[in-house]
């Protein structure tokens, strides 16, 4: 009976996962398809020719609007700027909020293999004069779904980077700084744990210092996983607590686990958004307040 039960749920397995062949990557769940060093390799050349965003004259007191997993695939009903599109409807209530500078995706931008789904999203975030009153950027880092099926090229392509930071300096004399982090393969890897240190090793000239990062580090009942291509090791996520803790980080946003968390260790706020694609019935985004005092809430789509 056993053995019999055995193939049973071997072949159901075969069954789900060929129905799935270009949403579900067992391969690169177990092998990861894009190492995270070329990557970030790629995106520091990037940065160093191309420069990294600072913005100038903001208020002392402004927000950004953060949101993550939002697993874009053809094979959804959607069009871009459309009714169903809510990476749109996401940025478009940014760019209508007179306080707001720019939004975030932290990660999960496709859901299934090929290109597609990027040029969606690219579409999504584009501006809408009509619909839009400001042309505020939109800033993308890499998650593990987006390393599946070979995905990173098409990133790249339509993103360019994951790992680079943004300055925002106010009228009154405050700089801020956002540091967005590739973690798509599990790991942050040697060079951008390197160039996270040098980069905190500035931290005192910032009044606030908010870290961007795809992979959620707290472990709960409802988020279990433990695939290679999604979860950090946990003697890198220490280290890593322990970076954020002893540089006094403001706030590290995250997402993966599709569900809305705030987490207090050793000082440092981690807060998880939920995800932004079809399959959640009441989506919700992250607006974090930025000014002597830093604070953050949700707000449903």
């Amino acid at each position: 009976m056993k053995k019999r039960n055995l193939y049973i749920f071997a072949a159901a397995t075969f069954m789900f996962f060929s129905a799935s062949c270009n949403r579900l990557d067992i391969v690169g769940m177990i092998i990861n398809r894009s190492d995270v060093e070329d990557r970030v390799n790629d995106w520091l050349d990037y940065d160093e020719q191309n420069g990294e965003p600072v913005f100038e004259n903001v208020p002392d007191n402004y927000c950004i609007y953060s949101c993550s997993d939002a697993h874009y695939s053809d094979r959804d009903d959607i069009t871009p700027q459309g009714e169903n599109d809510r990476v749109f409807k996401y940025v478009t209530a940014e760019r209508n909020d007179s306080t707001a500078i720019f939004s975030i995706i932290a990660g999960d931008l496709a859901n299934e293999s090929g290109e597609t789904p990027y040029k969606m999203i690219e579409n999504a975030i584009r501006y809408n004069a009509e619909k839009q009153l400001k042309n505020d950027p939109c800033f993308t880092i890499i998650g593990n779904h987006d390393v599946y099926f070979d995905c990173a090229k098409f990133y790249k392509q339509h993103f360019h980077t994951s790992t680079y930071t943004v300055t925002v300096k106010t009228v009154g004399g405050h700089q801020d700084l956002f540091i967005f982090l590739d973690s798509g393969n599990g790991t942050h890897g040697k060079r951008q744990l390197d160039w996270l240190k040098e980069k905190l090793s500035h931290r005192n000239e910032y009044r606030n210092c908010i870290v961007v990062s795809h992979n959620w580090l707290f472990r709960t009942s409802y988020n279990y996983t433990t695939t290679p291509a999604a979860n950090l090791p946990e003697d890198e996520q220490y280290d890593f607590m322990d970076l954020m803790s002893d540089n006094n980080v403001s706030l590290v946003v995250m997402g993966h686990f599709h569900a809305c968390e705030q987490r207090q260790f050793n000082g440092v706020t981690y807060v998880m958004t939920d995800n932004l694609n079809e399959e959640d019935d009441e989506p919700s985004y992250l607006i974090v307040n930025c000014g002597e005092k830093l604070s953050f809430e949700y707000k449903n789509l």
